[in-house]
């Protein structure tokens, strides 16, 4: 395949046109060598521009560039400056380092600072053929993903100990049950200060959500697999901080990165939130498809929803995404408050309630475990799974 034909590949599976530019920039020694080892086919496409590995880059030679080819000298820090600049410069240009006996460690570090791959010096026509493959077949796939993005699920409480951790790790668990596609279900655990998810399912985290927030700048596919723990049956988990973190800590622009991010790579992203509103905390119900506020069958969880409610209207989160879970309702004739009076409180439709497994439940939770792992049949688990249905439908006739 000549570079003519690379050229037009790689415009194919980016979805850009003909004008993009595929480039590569090194001294003129190196770019003498390229040209004398390629044939004409070869080099048809690519645009050589001839800088000393040191030499300050002007912004306009990246102007409708897909793909940037740059020397690196690991001895000069001009030059590793200078790719670095490029990198922050252009965050959507794919970027590969030209090196000359590159060591390991640092084939590491430009990886992780954004470097899309490395190739050796002097140039070799067929490793450059090969990275242009590479990449576009990867950026291929990531726009792929772009459009089929995971759907999100927030559990948000009306009071702390409504059961919505109980709610969000047995959601989780049931919609990775279910999933397909083999990419599996991810619950994340953003209640910073207290949160339990991790200990509701009976794992340990070697690292948590703030090895995620603090290194945005090198966020990939790897370093999520090292801080998602596996909670099996498809189920993985993000935890939440060993120590108490200030609420403020968390940046909201970062969170939405990391949890767009995170939906190219899961089939299902569940998202268990503080009981405090903050900005980022708003801002990922935004974010999300779907809002279940869980409430109790007393004045005060009641009151607190209703508040809720209306911070949502605030904030401009539609109606038609929030839906109310009762959790603890007892299936008794008499009842001091029943659903429809929950409905009637809140102004808003109840979605479905969950039975007061009480004893069940707490036994579960304080062994580390899902309470299918304590009783295989209950009433707890037959209404998640009812909710989990009702949730699934309701979100295919929103698609269809």
């Amino acid at each position: 395949m000549g570079s003519e034909d690379l050229q037009s590949h790689y415009a194919r599976v980016t979805n850009l046109g003909n004008g993009t530019r595929m480039i590569v920039v090194a001294s003129p020694a190196n770019l003498a060598v390229l040209s004398e080892s390629a044939s004409a086919d070869e080099l048809t496409g690519l645009t050589l521009a001839a800088h000393a590995a040191h030499e300050p880059l002007p912004s306009a030679l990246f102007r409708n560039a897909v793909l940037a080819i740059i020397e690196v000298d690991p001895q000069d820090r001009r030059s590793l400056d200078r790719i670095s600049a490029v990198r922050e410069q252009n965050p959507e240009l794919d970027l590969v380092a030209a090196i000359n006996d590159a060591s390991v460690s640092l084939v590491r570090t430009l990886l992780r600072e954004g470097i899309s791959d490395v190739v050796a010096l002097p140039f070799d026509p067929s490793e450059i053929v090969q990275v242009i493959l590479d990449v576009s077949a990867r950026r291929g796939e990531e726009i792929a993903a772009e459009t089929t993005l995971a759907p999100v699920t927030v559990v948000a409480r009306s009071i702390g100990g409504c059961g919505a951790t109980s709610l969000a790790t047995h959601l989780a668990a049931e919609l990775a049950a279910r999933d397909e596609t083999g990419r599996g279900t991810l619950i994340v655990d953003l209640d910073i200060q207290l949160g339990a998810v991790a200990d509701y399912l009976g794992v340990t985290p070697r690292n948590t959500i703030s090895d995620l927030l603090t290194g945005e700048h090198r966020l990939d596919e790897e370093l999520v697999r090292s801080v998602a723990t596996d909670a099996g049956g498809g189920l993985w988990v993000i935890g939440a901080p060993r120590s108490i973190v200030p609420l403020e800590s968390i940046d909201t622009d970062v969170l939405l990165r990391l949890l767009t991010f995170l939906r190219r790579q899961y089939a299902h992203v569940v998202l268990d939130l503080p009981a405090n509103w903050t900005n980022w905390a708003l801002s990922a119900a935004l974010a999300a498809d779907t809002v279940l506020l869980v409430v109790e069958l007393s004045v005060a969880s009641l009151r607190q929803a209703k508040r809720r409610l209306e911070l949502f209207d605030t904030v401009g989160i539609d109606r038609s995404r929030i839906k109310i879970v009762v959790n603890r309702a007892e299936r008794r004739l008499f009842r001091s408050i029943n659903l429809e009076d929950v409905a009637t409180t809140l102004g808003h439709p109840v979605l479905g309630s969950l039975a007061l497994d009480a004893p069940l439940v707490s036994t579960a939770q304080n062994q580390g475990v899902l309470v299918g792992s304590v009783q295989r049949k209950s009433r707890y688990l037959a209404d998640v799974a009812q909710l989990t249905t009702q949730l699934q439908e309701l979100a295919s006739g929103s698609q269809g």
